[in-house]
């Protein structure tokens, strides 16, 4: 087993670059429902909120489902390197498209660009990171964990800024400002691209095809358990779109008093809070799993997993519970207190430092090598599909959210308790698919 402690110096090249991506990513995503459901007259689209979310909700399974194409386009056709370059140049248009999108159509194009130069850039960057490891190198996971550290600096960046250019300069300057800084992590990128394990080209047409090796038993195990997994990550990752794809943010602007010191807190701030939690709590996380490792007691993932799960369906019931004491309030009453909301968000933030740089580590694993592109971009797809979930359950939860809210919650909680007694055979699986894999390379 290895147990170096520094970290590749191409690890820190793709967290810092996808600072820049998720500031992208985050700026669009926080403040899409806010736009589309404020008044004309407050510079936004004018829809109700019910439209709003239905909107965030497509644009969400967009960005995160188009990545199969993108992935299958960099493994087979144009290498990693160039679809990042390709992507990440799709996005910066989008961007800076959104300086008209008071033109509705100029607007879809927009996000469409976002979403398409997501699908290229984004399915790549994890399989970037564990090719800079050995199948049994324990920094893995803590590689993983800082790379997840990188997203949520630029999630937090989107947050400040975008509520501070939404106050001051109104929606359109603000979604177009994270185009500058996709241009940063571009430059980055290339600059840095000499520490990556890189390819910008793939097999010409006429080269010879390389063998296909046939799975063996251990592996197909491996791939259904993985499968298995995706399962379980997806009944987090519904809770995870509650948050940031829009009902959350619609719930702290009209049902929230944010005031503090007669100062109104922007929405997407609040979004910032899931992101600083996760950047504090990063460090203490990857000394501990550094400490335990050396004792040869490192937690497995799949157990980080289920933990993560269960803490999320905890953090979904506290807030059915003030979707219960805010029943049957005035309109236009606002029953919730800032401070409730921040404990809802540091709870899931908890359970999304563990569990999402765990799952790409996951992949980096146990898919199979010429399919860790693909195998990433699944893992994003999961987002997609269960943000249309999420921005169903939204709608919902506008006219009966107590009841709403706690179906979900004992459907999460329940999902939990099954991966719970079901992960010790996935562990078991884990372990041997592991050996096999360092015994072949």
């Amino acid at each position: 087993m290895t147990t170096k402690i520094k970290q590749p110096k191409g690890m820190y090249v793709l967290a810092f670059t996808e600072i820049f991506e998720r500031f992208s990513y985050y700026t669009l995503s926080f403040l899409l429902v806010l736009y589309a459901s404020a008044s004309v007259e407050k510079g936004g689209l004018g829809w109700s909120n019910a439209e709003s979310l239905s909107l965030a909700g497509l644009y969400t399974l967009a960005a995160y489902t188009l990545p199969i194409i993108g992935s299958y386009c960099a493994d087979s056709l144009i290498g990693r390197g160039k679809a990042v370059v390709i992507g990440g140049f799709i996005i910066i248009l989008g961007h800076f498209l959104m300086l008209f999108s008071k033109v509705e159509i100029i607007f879809y194009i927009a996000l469409f660009c976002v979403a398409a130069g997501t699908g290229f850039f984004k399915p790549c960057m994890p399989s970037l990171l564990g090719d800079l490891y050995k199948p049994n190198d324990t920094r893995r996971e803590s590689g993983f964990s800082w790379y997840y550290f990188g997203i949520n600096v630029g999630a937090m960046i989107a947050g400040i800024s975008g509520g501070l250019l939404m106050q001051n300069f109104g929606f359109p300057v603000a979604l177009a400002s994270a185009g500058v800084g996709m241009i940063i992590g571009m430059i980055v990128f290339y600059f840095g691209r000499k520490h990556l394990v890189l390819e910008f080209t793939r097999r010409r047409r006429h080269d010879p095809k390389p063998p296909r090796k046939t799975m063996t038993k251990i592996q197909k195990k491996a791939a259904g358990c993985l499968a298995l997994a995706f399962v379980f990550f997806a009944i987090w990752t519904t809770v995870y779109n509650i948050a940031v794809s829009g009902t959350l943010t619609l719930y702290i602007e009209k049902f929230t008093n944010k005031t503090v010191f007669n100062y109104d807190i922007p929405s997407p701030f609040f979004m910032s809070l899931e992101s600083l939690t996760i950047i504090t709590c990063t460090p203490i996380i990857t000394y501990i799993l550094a400490r335990q490792a050396r004792k040869n007691k490192y937690p497995h993932f799949f157990s980080q997993m289920s933990f993560a799960v269960i803490l999320s369906a905890a953090g979904l019931f506290y807030f059915t519970y003030l979707s219960y004491i805010g029943q049957g309030v005035a309109e236009g009453t606002k029953p919730f207190q800032y401070y409730e909301i921040m404990l809802f968000i540091i709870i899931l933030s908890l359970s999304e430092t563990i569990i999402s740089p765990v799952m790409m580590s996951t992949i980096s694993v146990m898919a199979p090598q010429r399919y860790k592109s693909l195998f990433q971009s699944f893992y994003l797809a999961t987002f997609g599909l269960t943000g249309l979930l999420a921005a169903k359950i939204g709608k919902d939860s506008l006219d009966t959210p107590f009841k709403t809210f706690l179906i979900v919650s004992i459907v999460i909680f329940t999902g939990g308790i099954v991966y719970f007694f079901m992960k010790s055979k996935m562990i078991k699986i884990a372990h041997e698919a592991t050996k096999e894999q360092a015994k072949l390379q």
